[in-house]
């Protein structure tokens, strides 16, 4: 009965020499708790709603992703915005860059999207760079994480992402619950 749907954004980012190309989707359930999406309250939130609040949605996402290169923020600025329907939900894919002073060795991402109002968000990243992936977690022990574009991904995210849902469920009483329930 206490079943939830873990708050998850996905943040995708391309490196490409001094500028990262970025794309952030973030579920609408949440943006509305964040800042407020329903503008008649009606519990239905509308592309006309949703468009009305792209100032405040741009403020309030950006406001908690910081990327640097070599000690040094690069500003972001939205490009665009969409919607996307994947199967947890409506979601509000912020499209943005990150121009940097030069060209990307090193890579400084913080993130405190939600943070403030659900210490369970996770932020999965996937980052790219000439043809290689690598994922990170960000969680509110977790903000800040850095990577070095020069070498070759150390390990594989698996085993990050099998941690992280290990505490998920011990975390969790109904979790713990369910399994008992099941043992029995």
């Amino acid at each position: 009965a206490d079943a939830h749907k873990p708050s998850d954004s996905y943040l995708t980012l391309g490196v490409d020499d001094a500028e990262v190309h970025g794309s952030w989707k973030i579920a609408l359930r949440d943006l509305d708790f964040a800042i407020g999406l329903d503008g008649n309250g009606d519990g239905k939130i509308t592309w006309g709603e949703l468009r009305a609040r792209h100032g405040a949605i741009d403020a309030y996402a950006l406001s908690r992703l910081n990327i640097a290169s070599a000690g040094q923020a690069c500003p972001l600025s939205t490009t665009g915005h969409l919607v996307d329907n994947l199967s947890d939900g409506a979601y509000s894919v912020l499209q943005f860059t990150a121009s940097c002073p030069g060209p990307i060795s090193r890579l400084a991402i913080g993130y405190s999207l939600l943070f403030d109002i659900d210490q369970q968000h996770h932020g999965l990243l996937n980052l790219e760079q000439a043809g290689e992936s690598r994922t990170a977690i960000f969680t509110p022990d977790a903000a800040r994480q850095e990577f070095d574009l020069t070498t070759a991904p150390a390990h594989s995210p698996l085993l990050a992402y099998w941690i992280d849902g290990i505490w998920h469920i011990w975390r969790g009483y109904d979790h713990i619950l369910f399994i008992l329930t099941l043992l029995l």
